[in-house]
């Protein structure tokens, strides 16, 4: 793997509550947000927190660095990775915390089959849109040229997979550039992208009932495009949001009385 080419994995709503993440600090261990990894690092998120209450945990670190924990049922034991603060930022549903993991040169710990496992697939830390809320995605060429309309499947700081009909697959090839416009908590996005897979399936389109047969596509973001700040802190407002409402639809469906 390239290191300029980060390989990012794909984990959907009904997986989320089958990985446990902290980050030991001082040997306090505190429980985490996963809303990005790679083998390179992570993008923790502090649901709720300030800025400040981040980064006086990680003036704890003393002489050890803060290590992140992976936990998890497809692992024989826990990943516990070394890293530094790459950055710390403040949106509005809490802190968004990037850091970079620190690796021995001579480590023979195959982080990338780990993740794997883990992870499953390719594509990146997804998560589903409400499907009482779709969200539709509206592909253009890069020269302004309406090209289709599709339906979001799940969205991550580095792409997104969505749901179009068989037909437009065909104006959709592999590698092509596009751009993407789609709106999210009242926000409209302006996103230049690639297509990175597309297969015909036969499944429940996002919101439907029943199963039909629809194109499925994935595209990665724009690197320059993803990573400005503002666009940063808005998908991950979104991603962190979900997060949070899919882990308490759950916790109530695994125990109905806590339903208030």
């Amino acid at each position: 793997m390239k290191p300029s080419k980060r390989r990012h994995y794909r984990v959907t709503g009904h997986e989320l509550n089958g990985i446990s993440v902290s980050l030991k600090i001082a040997g306090q261990s505190t429980p985490v947000q996963l809303i990005d990894i790679s083998s390179a690092g992570a993008a923790l998120a502090f649901i709720g927190a300030e800025k400040d209450q981040v980064t006086s945990l990680f003036g704890r670190t003393g002489h050890e660095p803060p290590k992140i924990e992976i936990l998890a049922a497809e692992l024989s034991e826990t990943i516990r990775l070394s890293c530094r603060v790459a950055h710390v930022q403040q949106v509005a549903a809490g802190v968004i915390c990037g850091v970079a993991f620190l690796r021995e040169i001579d480590d023979s710990f195959n982080l990338d089959q780990a993740l794997l496992r883990v992870f499953n697939r390719r594509g990146a830390v997804r998560v589903e849109p409400d499907p009482q809320s779709p969200v539709t995605i509206h592909i253009h060429s890069p020269s302004g040229r309406q090209l289709c309309s599709g339906l979001l499947r799940d969205l991550s700081l580095t792409g997104l997979g969505m749901a179009v009909p068989p037909a437009d697959m065909k104006v959709l090839p592999g590698e092509a550039r596009v751009a993407l416009r789609f709106t999210l908590d009242g926000e409209v996005f302006d996103m230049p992208a690639v297509v990175r897979f597309g297969r015909v399936n036969t499944e429940q389109r996002p919101g439907g009932m029943t199963s039909e047969v629809v194109g499925v596509v994935g595209l990665e973001f724009d690197d320059q495009a993803r990573n400005q700040v503002a666009n940063r802190k808005r998908l991950a407002d979104w991603v962190m949001r979900r997060q949070r409402e899919i882990q308490r639809i759950q916790r109530e469906a695994a125990d109905p009385s806590t339903v208030r």
